[in-house]
C-alpha cells in the first residue's frame, strides 16, 4: 500500500501505512489503485503522488498536534464522499503518520496520546481460529470462526490460552477429519474443514475442553453474508439452499441455541437495516455490524435510529481518517454500541489498530489467529502495552454484558 513519512520541525518523526481488507463492503471508503499490468493492477504510484503533489504542500508548516484540522483539510482537498479523488489509502497514511509524529514530539506512546486520559482495561482478544469463506478453500459461506477466551484476566493469560486452544484445533480437525484437513486458512487460522457451521463450532469447542479450558471460551461468527447474498433473487445461498432473511435469522437463532455464542457480525446483507433491528430483537447474542457501519457515522446513526445492531465492528482505513473513525467511535459507545477495532488482511504490518483499541476503550477486538506474520506483531504489541500499564490496566470483563447486550462502561470514561 501507501508509506508517509513526517517529520516536524522539531524532528520528531511518524509513519503511517493504510492496510487493506480482504473482505470489503461496498460502502467503503475509496482505496485508489493505479491498474494495468504493474503490481497486477495494485500499484499505488498515483497516491504517492496525491501525497508529494497534493497533500504535502498543503499541509507544510501545520500544527503537528492539530490532528481535527489535518485530517479535515485533507477530506477539504478531497471533496468526494468516499474520498475517491486522492484515495481513502492516500489519505489515511497521512492521518496516521501525522499522528505518530505528535505522539513522539509529545514523548508519549501512540495510545497514551489518543486517548489523552489514563487508561483502565484492555480489550479481550477474539481470535480468528478457521477460516471459511473468501478465507477458505472449502465451501463454507461463513467467514470467520473464532473464540474469546472471556475468564482470562490479562491479555497474556487470553493470549496464551488462545494459542494452546489453536494448536489444540488442529489436533481436534486432523482426530475428527484426517491429517489432509488440517490445512492453513487465508486468514492464519485453519481453512474449515467442512461446510455445516454446527460441526465447525462442534471442533472449536472439542478443542477447548480438551485444552482444559471447558467452559472458559464462548465463539464469535463473521457471516460476512453480503458475500453469499444474491441482490436479484433478495436471498442467501447458503450450504447449496436458498434462505430467506426469515430463514437465515431462524438458523442463526438456531445455531445460539446450540452454542455459547457471543457475538455474530454481518449476519445478514450490509443494507439490511430492517433486518438488523429484527434479528438484534430476536437473539440474545451480540450483533455486530461490520459492511453494514463501515465505521461510517452517518451509517451508524441509522442503525441507531432503527435499533439495528449491538455492536459496530471498527477499521479506521474504511472511513479515511483517524479523527472520523475516533469520531465514530465515540458516537457509538455514547449510545450504548460496542466498538470493536479489527485488523485488515494486509498491507502493513505497523498497523496502529492495537494502540486505537485501547485509547477508544475497547471491550474486545479481533486480531485474527495467535500464530504467524502481522498477526504475531498485533499480539506482541498488546503484551508491551500491558506491560507499559502495568497493575492499573485490566481485561474488559466481558460476562458484565446482560441480556439487554448495552455498554455497561460509558460511566468510566
Amino acid at each position: 500500500m501507501v508509506e508517509v513519512d513526517v517529520l516536524t520541525s522539531s524532528g520528531a518523526f511518524g509513519r503511517g501505512s493504510a492496510p487493506c481488507g480482504t473482505s470489503v463492503g461496498k460502502h467503503e471508503a475509496f482505496v485508489l489503485r493505479d491498474g494495468g499490468k504493474r503490481f497486477d493492477g495494485l500499484g499505488v504510484k498515483k497516491a504517492v503522488m496525491n501525497v508529494t503533489d497534493v497533500i504535502a504542500p498543503v499541509l507544510l508548516g501545520k500544527n503537528i498536534f492539530d490532528q481535527r484540522a489535518i485530517d479535515e483539510r485533507m477530506i477539504e482537498l478531497d471533496g468526494t464522499p468516499n474520498k475517491s479523488l486522492l484515495g481513502a489509502n492516500t489519505i489515511y497514511s497521512v492521518s496516521v503518520a501525522v499522528a505518530r509524529a505528535a505522539a513522539a514530539n509529545a514523548g508519549l506512546p501512540l495510545y497514551r496520546h489518543l486517548a489523552g486520559e489514563s487508561l483502565g482495561y484492555l480489550p479481550v482478544p477474539a481470535f480468528n481460529v478457521i477460516n471459511g469463506g473468501p478465507y477458505s478453500d472449502t465451501a463454507v459461506e461463513f467467514q470467520e470462526f473464532l473464540i474469546l477466551p472471556t475468564s482470562a484476566d490479562t491479555y497474556a493469560e487470553a493470549l496464551r490460552m488462545g494459542v494452546e486452544v489453536f494448536y489444540e484445533v488442529g489436533r481436534t480437525l486432523e482426530k475428527r477429519y484426517g491429517r489432509n484437513h488440517v490445512r492453513s486458512g487465508h486468514y492464519g487460522g485453519y481453512a474449515a474443514p467442512v461446510d455445516d457451521p454446527f460441526q465447525i463450532i462442534e471442533c472449536l469447542l472439542e478443542a477447548v475442553n480438551d485444552a482444559g479450558y471447558g467452559g472458559k471460551f464462548q465463539v464469535g461468527l463473521d457471516c460476512a453474508a453480503s458475500h453469499f447474498y444474491d441482490e436479484k433473487r433478495k436471498i442467501y445461498q447458503l450450504r447449496k439452499k436458498q434462505l430467506t432473511r426469515t430463514d437465515m435469522i431462524a438458523f442463526l437463532e438456531s445455531l445460539t441455541k446450540s452454542f455459547p455464542i457471543f457475538f455474530i457480525e454481518d449476519p445478514l446483507e450490509e443494507d439490511d437495516f430492517d433486518g438488523f433491528e429484527e434479528i438484534t430483537a430476536r437473539l440474545g447474542t451480540l450483533i455486530v455490524g461490520d459492511d453494514l457501519f463501515v465505521t461510517n457515522i452517518e451509517r451508524l446513526k441509522q442503525g441507531i435510529a432503527k435499533g439495528a445492531a449491538d455492536a459496530m465492528l471498527f477499521k479506521p482505513n474504511q472511513i479515511g481518517t483517524l479523527t472520523e473513525a475516533i469520531d465514530t467511535a465515540k458516537f457509538a459507545t455514547a449510545h450504548g454500541y460496542h466498538v470493536i477495532p479489527s485488523s485488515r488482511g494486509g498491507g502493513t504490518v505497523d498497523d496502529p489498530i492495537t494502540d486505537i483499541s485501547a485509547a477508544i476503550c475497547a471491550s474486545f477486538a479481533k486480531f485474527g489467529a495467535p500464530r504467524t506474520g502481522e498477526r504475531t506483531n498485533y499480539q506482541n504489541r498488546m503484551l508491551r502495552m500491558e506491560e507499559d500499564l502495568g497493575k492499573s490496566v485490566r481485561l474488559f470483563d466481558l460476562g458484565k454484558i446482560g441480556k439487554n447486550k448495552k455498554h455497561i462502561f460509558k460511566a468510566k470514561r
